[in-house]
C-alpha cells in the first residue's frame, strides 16, 4: 500500500490549503480506501454532496491529471493488496466495458515479469544456486497452486539430472516428512497468498533442524523469509482465481538454466541416457 500511503502523506501535508470541500473528499479518501478505488465520479458526488469539479481538482492538486487516474493507484495497490479470491471478486464486481483477456492477461503477464526482475535480490539468488549446489537433495514443497509449481521444478531439476524430489503433503504433513531428513537435505518452498501455515512451519522446523531452506515468495515481508537462507521475491498479481504463475517459472528456469551450465557433463549424460532409454522402449 505505498501509493496510498504516499498519497495520505500528501494530503496531510496540504490540509491546511484544502477548502472545506475538499478536505471531506480527502477524509473519505484516507478513510475508505477501498471504497474510494471502487466508486464511480458520479458515486462519489452523490455520497459526500461535492461537486465532481471539486474532485478533479483535488486529484490535480496531488499531482494527477483527473479524478481517474488517482482511482487508478488506489485501485492498483487495493487489488495488490488483496489475497487471489478477494482480487477475482472485485474484479467480477466492477462494471467493465467487452475485454479482450488473451491481451489483458499477456499484458499482465509481461508487467508482473519486468516488476520481478526489478524486485529479484541479486545477492539472495546467487544464495540460492549456492545452496542447491552444495545440496544432496532438494525437496520442493507448496500448497495449492505452489503444490503445482513444486512438481514442475521438481520435475525441471531432475531433468536437469539435480538429486530432487517433490514433497506431497497428505497422510503425513511437511514437517513429519522432515524428521528422518539429513542437514545436507534443501527445502525448496513456495508460499504465496493465502499464505499456508503448513509450509511457512515446515520452513521453521527444517531450519531449526539446520536445513537450509529457499523460498520464493511474492513479499519480503512472508512471515517464510524468516527462516530461509535465501528468499527470491517475485511478483504474481492476477486478475483470475489464482496467482500468475509465469514470473515463478522465470525463476525456476533461469536456476534450470545456470545450472545446467555449470555442470554441462552431468546434464549431457542424463540427456544421451534419457534418449537411450526412449529408444530402448520405444
Amino acid at each position: 500500500m505505498e501509493k496510498i500511503e504516499a498519497i495520505k502523506l500528501q494530503i496531510k501535508e496540504k490540509l491546511p490549503y484544502l477548502t472545506r470541500s475538499q478536505k471531506l473528499i480527502a477524509d473519505y479518501m484516507i478513510e475508505h480506501p477501498q471504497k474510494f478505488a471502487l466508486c464511480s465520479l458520479q458515486q462519489l458526488e452523490n455520497e459526500l454532496k461535492v461537486s465532481k469539479s471539486t474532485i478533479v481538482r483535488l486529484a490535480q492538486s496531488l499531482g494527477y491529471e483527473g479524478f481517474y487516474s488517482l482511482k487508478a493507484d488506489f485501485l492498483e495497490e487495493i487489488k495488490n493488496s488483496l489475497e487471489p479470491i478477494e482480487r477475482y471478486k472485485k474484479f467480477l464486481s466492477t462494471p467493465h466495458e467487452r475485454i479482450n483477456f488473451v491481451d489483458l492477461i499477456a499484458e499482465e503477464t509481461i508487467k508482473n515479469i519486468n516488476k520481478t526482475l526489478q524486485l529479484v535480490d541479486r545477492n539472495q539468488y546467487d544464495k540460492a544456486l549456492n545452496l542447491i549446489k552444495k545440496a544432496n537433495h532438494i525437496y520442493f514443497i507448496g500448497m495449492g497452486i505452489s503444490s503445482c509449481l513444486a512438481e514442475i521444478a521438481n520435475y525441471l531439476f531432475n531433468r536437469a539430472a539435480l538429486s530432487s524430489s517433490f514433497m506431497p503433503y497428505g497422510a503425513l504433513k511437511f514437517t513429519e516428512q522432515i524428521v528422518g531428513l539429513s542437514r545436507k537435505s534443501l527445502i525448496f518452498a513456495f508460499s504465496f497468498p493465502p499464505y499456508s501455515r503448513e509450509t511457512i512451519n515446515a520452513a521453521r522446523y527444517a531450519q531449526s533442524k539446520g536445513i537450509k531452506v529457499i523460498s520464493i515468495t511474492d513479499k519480503i515481508t512472508n512471515e517464510i523469509s524468516r527462516y530461509s537462507d535465501a528468499c527470491i521475491q517475485v511478483a504474481v498479481e492476477s486478475i483470475t482465481i489464482s496467482n500468475s504463475i509465469m514470473s515463478v517459472l522465470v525463476i525456476i528456469y533461469a536456476l534450470i538454466a545456470e545450472l545446467g551450465n555449470e555442470f554441462k557433463n552431468k546434464s549431457l549424460k542424463t540427456i544421451r541416457d534419457l534418449e537411450k532409454v526412449r529408444k530402448e522402449y520405444e
